[in-house]
């Protein structure tokens, strides 16, 4: 029995000590393996880039500080595009966004605005609605307001926004479309006008809803950006769900205390977050009155998370002091997202037809993320003549990747993403470099620039070289 008992002993020993001899030789393998692992570290700029929406972008047909820009904006009277019931007439928005097209330093997009009222303008939608609606003169403003309750008015704008849309929903050369029918200069406010004349009414609830539905039937497939001055108005546009991207957000009194009381609206809840998945963007509050406190520049694109800001309205560049220039340009750097790739972690050897890992660490330097739908590539070109012998989507989703930085510390926490790439399997021996290029799948926009040193003329970045040992 003793005999037994002693044997089953050393049989249970020799279990164990071969299980034991087979994880170190386990685990000396995985080290091996990252052991033949490199390690490449790439260094950033501090420079604002020309990428797609973000920065400056073209207002009004204005460019004030001395800086080029991809995207163009511009806002419209009603008027402009209907002269009579129904005959509309989009050439102007056509050759504005042919022109952004085409722009010389960058393809870029051109958004448009449409507004009914203007201030010092008489009338900023068509006569003919005179015909079949109320209106009443502003003597302090010295403009025609509609009455925005009528079906009729209603119905005329949704007659009118659905032809924009069947005309640029699909459009890729339309960044984003505002929604911007109601208040003075379309900012969904009417102040310091006087109440309307009796019998006509405020605009109703109902009737902003109606507004704001007809521009989300018309673009379902198109950024829109609501103006933040109508709590209500606010509240329901970012409640709709029927798109392809959700509705962003837009003041116009940037570099103003006035903007300070956006966090102060019944609605804030409703929108405090909206820049994680929407664009934010803003212009400058003009410099009459009690106009540009240009301190307030900076802290309010960091505090609402701004992507993109209109060159102009914020004074006569020429005119303004060293430090009210500063502070515009210190606001317009801090813009948008500033993508860098920090490290790489990829093979130094491999076979043809294996599947290497590769590991590449990322940060967001900027104050918001992309709201495009970009592809990020890897691109395995041959070291001696840069033809591309394969490649291979990562699994990174620029959109999900929001600012690194830390708010209160200030410090850079980048992410780190894991991705295969199957090496095809009749490459030969030889170098070959791995590039990182980032594509729009629409292929619209050029290659999204990282802010990183050294690109490669078609906006890809390398990210180390592979030699391949043999081939299967």
């Amino acid at each position: 029995m003793k005999m037994k008992k002693a044997i089953r002993m050393k049989k249970e020993l020799w279990i164990l000590l071969i299980a034991t001899v087979s994880q170190v030789i386990a685990c000396k393998n995985s080290f091996a393996q990252s052991e033949k692992d490199e390690i490449h570290t790439f260094s950033s700029i501090d420079t604002l880039l020309l990428n797609p929406s973000v920065g400056f972008y073209k207002w009004n047909g204005q460019e004030q500080a001395p800086y080029k820009s991809l995207d163009s904006y511009e806002r419209y009277n009603w008027s402009v595009f209907e002269k009579s019931e129904g005959v509309y007439d989009f050439s102007i928005l056509q050759a504005a966004a042919d022109k952004a097209y085409h722009n010389p330093i960058g393809r870029g997009k051109f958004s448009f605005a449409i507004r009914c009222v203007v201030q010092g303008t008489n009338k900023a939608y068509p006569d003919y609605l005179d015909s079949k609606m109320n209106s009443w003169y502003s003597n302090k403003k010295k403009c025609t307001v509609p009455d925005w309750n009528s079906p009729y008015f209603l119905e005329r704008l949704d007659s009118l926004v659905a032809a924009l849309g069947r005309t640029f929903n699909n459009d890729n050369r339309i960044g984003y479309v505002e929604i911007r029918s109601y208040g003075n200069w379309g900012e969904w406010h009417l102040g310091n006008f006087e109440p309307p004349v009796p019998p006509l009414l405020p605009i109703t609830n109902a009737s902003i809803a109606h507004m704001i539905d007809a521009y989300t039937t018309a673009f379902p497939d198109k950024q829109l950006i609501m103006l933040c001055a109508n709590p209500f108005g606010i509240k329901y546009a970012m409640s709709k769900t029927n798109l392809k991207f959700p509705i962003g957000w837009r003041a116009d009194n940037w570099g103003n205390r006035g903007m300070q009381g956006i966090t102060q609206s019944e609605s804030w809840e409703y929108f405090k977050d909206r820049w994680k998945t929407a664009p934010v963007i803003v212009e400058g509050y003009g410099t009459g009155g009690r106009g540009m406190e240009y301190s307030y520049c900076l802290p309010q694109v960091e505090q609402y998370h701004v992507s993109s800001i209109g060159n102009g309205n914020f004074g006569i560049w020429s005119t303004m002091t060293a430090t009210q220039r500063d502070s515009v340009l210190m606001g317009v750097r801090h813009t948008g997202y500033h993508y860098t790739v920090r490290s790489c972690s990829m093979p130094q050897t491999s076979d043809a037809g294996t599947t290497i890992q590769i590991k590449t660490q990322w940060s967001n330097t900027g104050n918001a993320p992309t709201y495009q739908n970009w592809t990020v590539v890897y691109r395995l070109l041959d070291a001696k003549n840069g033809k591309v012998k394969g490649q291979s989507t990562s699994q990174l989703n620029l959109k999900t990747l929001l600012p690194t930085i830390d708010s209160v510390t200030k410090m850079d926490n980048p992410i780190t993403v894991s991705d295969s790439f199957i090496l095809p399997v009749n490459l030969k021996s030889g170098n070959y470099r791995l590039e990182l290029i980032i594509l729009d799948p629409s292929k619209y926009d050029f290659p999204l620039q990282l802010y990183n040193n050294d690109r490669n003329d078609n906006g890809g970045n390398d990210l180390g070289t592979i030699k391949l040992v043999s081939s299967k």
